[in-house]
């Protein structure tokens, strides 16, 4: 058993100014080897803002978790809409819905799961706010199947949060079992080479905000992150520019 010095984490501040390349953000980092938090902005990184499609990682596992989906194949029917994204104008499966984003696919999973077992999920994993009340969303995006309260919406979420979040489901401190999380990690893997493996999932907001969270696994060791950039004076600003920003600071 450990004691409770052991237990307690460790938190140091760094400064990753020049590889946000003069974009507002912060970013935190977790070793889970040695339970040590690495924070810049740590204000930031303390701060609720809306997950968008970073919540993609959470209604994947509730789906597969409640058998909405049963594997990296499972599709889910195209209405027939023309959406802005012409990858998701076709009947998708899970893998590559989660890929590309697509907003309806993970609409329809969530729906099909319902609200009220969404709820407890999110309260078992202590998600953020856990406040899904405004369960079609705000209406920012024209199409109502483009919508949710995952999607600047009520949920709200932090970037420590987040991190803490991916480490109880990673670290088995959850209800997911362990085909589930692999179900759920063949769907975030971007890279693997024979030392580490990356695994991740960006989103993108509205006024210049965008995140990407994930986890690299080595050896016998995860690190988890997120990263949120929140600067409107930028025209950078996208998930895929906070993918880059991760990858730099990972390679430090």
């Amino acid at each position: 058993m450990k004691n409770e010095e052991e237990l307690q984490p460790t938190t140091v501040t760094v400064d990753y100014a020049e590889a946000f390349q003069s974009i507002q953000g912060c970013a935190v980092i977790l070793n889970s080897e040695n339970n040590t938090y690495t924070f810049y902005n740590e204000d930031k990184c303390r701060t609720r803002v809306s997950p968008n499609s970073t919540f993609k990682v959470i209604s994947a596992l509730i789906g597969i978790h409640n058998q909405v989906v049963t594997s990296e194949d499972s599709k889910m029917g195209y209405d027939g809409m023309n959406y802005p994204v012409d990858a998701w104008n076709a009947d998708l499966r899970l893998e590559d819905a989660f890929r590309s984003s697509c907003i309806w696919y993970f609409r329809k999973v969530i729906e099909e799961v319902g609200q009220e077992t969404i709820q407890e999920e999110l309260n078992k994993l202590d998600y953020g706010n856990c406040d899904i009340s405004e369960w079609s969303g705000s209406g920012v995006n024209s199409f109502p199947e483009l919508n949710g309260f995952w999607i600047e919406s009520s949920l709200l979420i932090s970037p420590i949060e987040q991190v803490e979040v991916l480490h109880k489901i990673m670290e088995r401190e959850t209800i997911y079992t362990e085909s589930e999380i692999e179900i759920l990690k063949s769907i975030m893997l971007l890279e693997a080479s024979d030392s580490k493996k990356i695994y991740g999932k960006t989103g993108t907001g509205t006024d210049g905000t965008a995140w990407f969270i994930g986890f690299v696994e080595k050896e016998n060791t995860n690190i988890y992150f997120a990263i949120y950039l929140d600067d409107n004076s930028s025209n950078e600003i996208s998930g895929t520019k906070a993918q880059e920003i991760a990858f730099n600071i990972l390679e430090e």
